[in-house]
């Protein structure tokens, strides 16, 4: 006990002489003891609460072990192409152990393709959830080694909770980690790998695992961050022949783009294409066998109709969120083949449109049939819980080239692709891929493509790796396309306690990789076999990323949550740029398309409450028009989404023909081509001169338009309106020309 005594001596001899000299003959009083003062106990600051790691100095550990005591497990080469040696060695404290006689140490001798293919890792170690953690680990290599840290949830998701990439010294040093696991979490993974060039035929040392929880840390209060300037105004306008998607969902999800007037606006502003999201994958589109449910896709293939998008359908034939009856069918093998084509059949006939003007112009038949090893899913080559799948353990291998050749049969105008993860970077699945995709071509089963899913991190894979493996399938002949279906770039997995906010330096770390990607493509793709690039989600707030494998905060799309657009969607844009050349419309050329309506009524869509029909017994030229009905007021009829089509201080020469579609009326109406604009304010824009129309004849509709809008537009719709409410028209050869200045 610690006490602190005070005696007050010197008050005591001051008293005493004042009695002495002169005082009352009284007997001087004797001052009482001034107690003394105790302070209260100081308790030793407690010691942080301990995570168990057992055996974290490998000192139970004998001399060329490579299986610890406790839940350590050495894996020199998870993949074939990668052999490695990882075992207990005894030294000298201080010399290659940092403390004791003992420490593991690793030695690289071959790469794989897979990074995380040489591992040292701490199994299960038990933790309290809605902790804050710190881990560390002494390591020694020679300068330039590096290493990856990690502290991730169990497998199999392995789910990212902090991430320090280390390059050594040479000497000893300390390298730390800190996490905050979820309330759910009960057990964390520590894990170290070492994949890399620089490490081959070098000693990296380990020793000492320790860990403890930390106090809980204060509330961050996140700066109003200024980010680098976003100049892109579409991505689409960029490169108008190539695939530029998103995923979306359609019905009541909380991220559906119905009544969500923000993601209509972005979609329609950069984006030609919709990828499904989950919505086309068989628990949703047949979730009792023999009943289909088509209500939300339907409302996401007509919007996308309505906006002159494209859909790639997302997918027939999955492992994964299968519908249970699905998951339990019973039957023989023929019985489950007649199941899985039906399901084929049924879906993509219904999505099927006549002619070559389809809507949905694309297929993930198969999604994700490998496992990392190369081997197909089912055939439990691995440990994995993953490696299991309904189609291949009921119909074997041959359940990929019947839903191919299911597919074409409903619907022979799509392309079909084959789908899958960590193609991007796993050489051993990508290359059985390509096996298939070979094997394919040599017995005649139809396949257009194969879609990297690349659910990446920021700067993992590099990318010449990505160049690399993209250049693979280039190579693969006969031809087939390349896609990018279901791009994100995780950010928040780096570098002690997760980022709370998107820094400014990170984010323009985000726009350079999203560059590099993009750009990637475009150089080693050609021109005809690019499938295009699909971004799996419109704004950071919706991403999948959110809540897998357990709430986090991400940023790993181009939009924030308030709708306005991140650096990266200038990186995006600035690799369009660069690499697209779009080519400027000849003076004379018409710059409108379908304007004469051969292509049916395609782009088209009716204004308000009117109706409009493809009609071949009436044409000004050609063979069809547009014929608008049930008009209830003037600005009823009949429009186009011409968003982009003009520039400032250009000038136009605007015509349509139109003909009463009752030749003995008496009705004389006035109608006029409009532009409806949507920027800063929506203006409305007569193009060409009101123009009665009598019954009998075509007349035209004729003007010149010099456009003078500046600022960026949200919105521009071309239409045909008439101000008179009972005259039902046709409308054809619709034409919009630059003139020659």
């Amino acid at each position: 006990m610690n006490k602190s005594i005070f005696r007050n001596t010197g008050l005591v001899t001051l008293v005493s002489l004042l009695m002495a000299c002169g005082g009352d003959n009284k007997d001087t009083p004797v001052p009482e003891p001034i107690p003394e003062v105790v302070a209260p106990d100081t308790p030793a600051p407690e010691a942080p609460i301990a995570a168990e790691i057992a055996n974290g100095g490998f000192e139970e550990d004998t001399t060329g072990q490579t299986t610890p005591v406790g839940n350590w497990v050495f894996r020199p080469d998870q993949e074939s192409s990668a052999t490695s040696t990882i075992e207990i060695i005894e030294s000298q404290e201080g010399v290659n152990t940092y403390k004791g006689t003992k420490a593991a140490e690793v030695i690289v001798n071959t790469l794989g393709d897979n990074p995380w293919g040489i591992e040292i890792a701490y199994e299960d170690l038990p933790i309290t959830g809605g902790k804050n953690y710190e881990f560390s680990v002494w390591a020694k290599g020679e300068e330039g080694t590096s290493a990856d840290f990690w502290i991730q949830t169990p497998a199999p998701d392995y789910g990212q909770l902090s991430l320090v990439k280390e390059t050594l010294t040479g000497e000893w040093q300390k390298i730390t980690l800190t996490a905050a696991t979820a309330e759910a979490d009960s057990l964390v993974r520590l894990a170290i790998h070492f994949s890399k060039e620089e490490n081959i035929n070098k000693s990296i040392y380990l020793d000492e695992f320790s860990g403890f929880i930390l106090d809980d840390v204060p509330a961050e209060e996140i700066p109003d961050v200024q980010y680098s300037e976003v100049t892109a105004q579409s991505l689409k306008a960029l490169a108008p022949n190539f695939n530029i998607g998103v995923a979306v969902p359609a019905g009541g999800f909380g991220n559906s783009i119905i009544d969500r007037p923000e993601i209509k606006t972005i979609i329609e502003q950069h984006f030609n294409q919709l990828s499904a999201e989950n919505i086309m994958k068989p628990t949703y589109l047949q979730p009792s066998q023999g009943e289909f449910f088509y209500d939300d896709s339907d409302e996401l293939v007509n919007y996308a109709k309505d906006n002159s998008l494209t859909v790639h359908g997302h997918v027939f034939v999955w492992h994964s969120q299968i519908a249970p009856w699905m998951q339990s069918f019973q039957g023989d093998k023929a019985a489950w083949i007649t199941m899985m084509e039906n399901h084929i059949t049924q879906v993509a006939t219904h999505f099927e449109e006549e002619g070559d003007n389809d809507t949905v112009v694309s297929w993930d038949v198969v999604n994700e049939a490998f496992m990392e090893n190369g081997k197909y899913r089912g055939e439990k080559t691995t440990d994995d819980s993953a490696d299991e799948s309904v189609w291949f353990e009921n119909i074997g291998a041959e359940f990929l080239p019947l839903s191919y050749k299911a597919a074409r049969a409903a619907d022979p105008d799509a392309d079909l692709y084959y789908n899958d993860y960590n193609l991007i970077w796993n050489a051993d699945k990508l290359d059985a891929v390509i096996s298939m995709v070979n094997d394919f071509h040599n017995n005649g089963v139809p396949i257009d493509g194969i879609g990297f899913q690349s659910h990446i991190s920021l700067n993992s894979p590099d990318i010449s790796t990505i160049q690399a493996h993209l250049q693979k399938v280039v190579d693969i002949r006969p031809k087939i396309k390349v896609k990018i279906t279901e791009l994100d770039v995780r950010m928040n997995n780096e570098g002690g306690i997760p980022l709370t906010y998107l820094t400014s330096e990170r984010a323009d770390e985000q726009k350079q990789y999203y560059y590099d990607i993009v750009k990637t493509y475009l150089e080693t793709v050609p021109e005809d076999q690019r499938g295009g690039i699909t971004i799996w989600g419109v704004i950071d707030g919706d991403s999948w990323l959110q809540t897998w494998p357990e709430p986090t905060i991400e940023w790993p799309l181009l939009f924030f949550n308030d709708y306005t657009p991140k650096p990266a969607l200038q990186g995006f844009a600035n690799a369009l740029k660069e690499l697209i050349e779009v080519a400027e419309p000849a003076p004379s050329s018409g710059l409108l398309s379908n304007g004469d309506f051969e292509a049916g009524l395609d782009s088209w869509q009716a204004r308000g409450s009117a109706s409009i029909t493809l009609e071949s017994t009436q044409a000004h030229s050609g063979n069809n028009s547009a014929l608008v009905q049930g008009r209830t007021e003037t600005w009823n009829g009949i429009q186009k989404d011409v968003k982009g089509l003009f520039t400032a201080d250009k000038t136009y020469n605007v015509s349509a023909w139109v003909k009463l579609s009752d030749d003995t009326s008496t009705v004389s109406p006035d109608i006029k081509l409009t532009l409806q604009i949507e920027h800063t304010s929506t203006e409305y824009l007569e193009l060409t001169p009101v123009t009665t129309v009598n019954a009998g004849d075509w007349v035209q509709l004729s003007g010149t338009y010099t456009h003078s809008i500046t600022t960026q537009e949200s919105a521009a719709l071309l239409y045909v309106e008439s101000s008179e409410l009972t005259a039902d028209f046709y409308v054809d050869d619709v034409s919009v020309t630059l003139v020659k200045q």
